[in-house]
């Protein structure tokens, strides 16, 4: 019985271990006393996802007076639309508290830098929300990062219920709000008046941009910026 008892405690060391080293290994900002949250409650363990991320990550954080924390261990959750960070002092998962802030940013696992800005939502089902910066401006592509916890496929009972992503893209300014828009080229051009669109469409070819995914489209959207060519908006 001893035996099992202690076989069972190695087991489970082996299991976290690389959790707690990985959390470890996150920096520690002096700066960091400055946030105030909550304690994170693990979600469901369903299929899928409920992060952006896989692990915490090194970003920084700025409150609504402008004050920045930085290098300290990040982690956006699409499930809740919440933003936790790892105190590294506590050896705890906070909760930021959504209101205190003005945004936050991360380097991903692939060296891309993520911006996130914190808004009203004044469309259908609104609300203050995370939204991510695709292409920043007087008009701004955004990205809402949501997921939803759906059931499986029916036809496989043993998956259960699933985090599904569901997100949502927008073209934004602050005088005339939201507009939905999807990623493709089609969506793309209906943004811009008749007028333009034989231009839109020629300046696309001259420079070979193919519209086949979410990094395309912002290359495109820049590129027509870039040019001069406004959308009616």
């Amino acid at each position: 019985m001893i035996n099992r008892v202690a076989s069972s405690i190695t087991l489970l060391f082996l299991l976290i271990a690389p959790c707690l080293s990985a959390q470890d290994e996150l920096p520690v900002n002096p700066n960091a006393e400055l946030i105030k949250g909550t304690a994170f409650i693990s979600y469901p363990n369903y299929w899928g996802s409920p992060w952006l991320s896989g692990n915490f990550l090194t970003g920084e954080i700025e409150f609504t007076d402008g004050t920045k924390v930085g290098n300290i261990g990040l982690r956006y959750s699409s499930y809740r639309d919440e933003l936790i960070y790892y105190n590294t002092y506590l050896q705890a998962q906070i909760i930021i508290d959504k209101i205190s802030l003005k945004g936050f940013s991360y380097t991903d696992e692939n060296g891309v830098k993520r911006i996130f800005r914190y808004q009203h939502y004044n469309n259908l089902m609104g609300g203050d929300r995370y939204f991510e910066i695709l292409s920043d401006g007087e008009i701004s592509i955004l990205a809402y990062r949501k997921v939803d916890l759906e059931a499986g496929d029916l036809a496989n009972v043993k998956r259960g219920m699933e985090y599904h992503h569901s997100y949502y893209f927008y073209v934004y300014s602050a005088n005339k709000g939201y507009s939905p828009i999807n990623i493709n080229r089609k969506s793309l051009l209906s943004k811009f008046s008749p007028s333009k669109q034989k231009l839109v469409r020629r300046t696309l070819r001259k420079n070979r941009v193919l519209i086949s995914d979410e990094a395309s489209f912002v290359l495109a959207w820049n590129l027509l910026k870039d040019n001069g060519i406004t959308i009616d908006f």
